[in-house]
């Protein structure tokens, strides 16, 4: 088989860790503020911020598992997935530029020009963000290997989503003050570079293996490939519990920069409370990295998906007054939620071996692909529904808001994800694979490959 089972060194961890603050730079950018960027400073409804949003995201799902077909078939001198990190940077961070650009233009011209930024942005992403996520398994076979690396990028993910929680209304304040559409073009260019300098140093840290490493055993058509992944019933669970995850948690983190705006008035507090959510699952990481270690992926899943479910209720009955109630509520549902990219991340690469013991076939990056399309479909659909329940409900950008208006907005954002949460709750009590069966997949994969040589 040919795997590399021996303990990763310091460098390897962090440089691949690392990489995950430029990934998450754009993909929390997106997350967090484009709905509002396109509200709030371009000045559309919500309904239509949605589509445009959720289209681009959706374009985004369907091209990830062409790309990760593409990539686990690349062959450089550079490796399989790192040349990707390093050419695809440049056309990204100018996409990204060009996504928080209000264009001169009104009407159809407008729709048209936001709809062409955002597609071609989320062309860029898949570019980097798919080759980047598949090199978990290429570096390491090992799985408690994996839940280690994971840790260390679920590290450099959460630097990157709190330095853009942070840093970016301080930045759109201080650049434009009341026009904030300056300050979101400064804040796009300064994200950029930095993406740009951070996985020039994750190329160099992080090598590939000089061996194939499960690589060749990546073979097939893409329809092979996908029916392979059809019979893995472990991956179809993270896959639902993902999706379901992702479709109703996005109606807590998109509105609650609405809510902090126009239900409490702390507007000018965005950076302190969306940093708040984020520092406290960025610190919980090595807890829940220790538990998951000690208990097991599955079970340390669902104790965080407990606490978080409770979070969530408490945020819905408790009646915010003031900015220290609501930055402990969110630190709260954030210590919960920290868990999810550690457990998501590292739970994927076990479904690798058990589906190809199972099939015979190993669908690695395209395997990657069909999971982050979870992730990505999930917020489409949640996003374009998001708006069009804004619009429903009375919202209108930078006017006071009716108390009906207020009270629908806390509902949607708390019980829809609360929902959610109980729901994946159920679907991985059945997941299947700990520590010791896979251990037995990577001793039937590495029989296999004695036979053949």
């Amino acid at each position: 088989m040919g795997a590399i089972a021996e303990k990763l060194t310091l460098k390897t961890r962090l440089g691949y860790g690392i990489g995950d603050i430029a990934i998450c730079l754009y993909w929390s950018g997106v997350g967090l503020y484009l709905l509002y960027f396109y509200t709030d400073v371009v000045g559309i409804s919500p309904s239509l911020a949605g589509l445009i949003y959720g289209i681009g995201m959706f374009w985004d799902a369907i091209t990830d598992p062409f790309m990760g077909y593409v990539a686990e078939r690349t062959r450089t001198k550079w490796g399989v997935y790192r040349p990707y990190l390093l050419f695809g940077n440049i056309p990204l961070a100018l996409s990204f530029v060009l996504l928080f650009w209000v264009p001169p233009f009104e009407g159809t011209m407008l729709f048209l020009f936001l709809l062409f930024a955002n597609l071609l942005h989320r062309t860029c992403f898949t570019l980097v963000s798919v080759p980047f996520s598949s090199l978990t398994p290429r570096i390491t076979s090992d799985s408690q290997e994996r839940t280690n690396l994971t840790g260390f990028r679920m590290m450099g993910a959460q630097t990157g989503t709190n330095l853009m929680a942070l840093l970016a209304f301080p930045i759109i304040f201080w650049v434009g003050g009341e026009d904030e559409s300056s300050g979101f073009i400064v804040l796009a260019a300064i994200a950029g570079i930095t993406a740009i300098c951070i996985h020039a140093i994750t190329f160099i840290s992080v090598s590939e293996p000089t061996n194939d490493q499960g690589i060749e055993r990546v073979g097939g058509s893409l329809v092979e490939a996908a029916k392979a992944i059809g019979k893995n019933g472990p991956f179809w669970l993270v896959f639902s519990a993902t999706l379901i995850v992702g479709i109703t948690t996005i109606f807590f983190g998109n509105n609650l920069i609405y809510y902090t705006k126009y239900a409490l008035n702390l507007h000018e507090h965005q950076g302190t409370i969306l940093f708040t959510s984020g520092i406290v699952a960025f610190l919980s990481i090595p807890i829940w990295w220790l538990i998951s270690n000690k208990i097991g992926k599955k079970l340390t899943w669902l104790i965080s998906s407990s606490i978080t479910l409770i979070a969530l209720m408490s945020f819905y009955v408790y009646d915010i007054s003031t900015l220290n109630e609501l930055l402990f509520l969110v630190a709260f549902i954030g210590f919960g939620s920290g868990a999810g990219g550690i457990l998501f991340w590292s739970m994927l690469p076990d479904t690798i071996e058990y589906g190809e013991v199972q099939t015979g076939v190993r669908s690695e990056s395209s395997l990657y692909g069909f999971m982050t399309f979870a992730q990505k479909g999930s917020i489409a659909f949640a996003i374009i529904i998001l708006g069009i329940v804004l619009d429903f409900i009375g919202f209108e950008a930078n006017q006071i808001q009716t108390t009906s208006t207020i009270s629908d907005m806390k509902s949607i954002m708390t019980l829809i994800p609360a929902l959610g949460v109980g729901m994946s709750l159920i679907i991985i009590y059945f997941y299947p694979i700990d520590a010791k069966m896979h251990k037995e997949l990577l001793a039937k994969l590495q029989g296999e490959s004695h036979e053949t040589n």
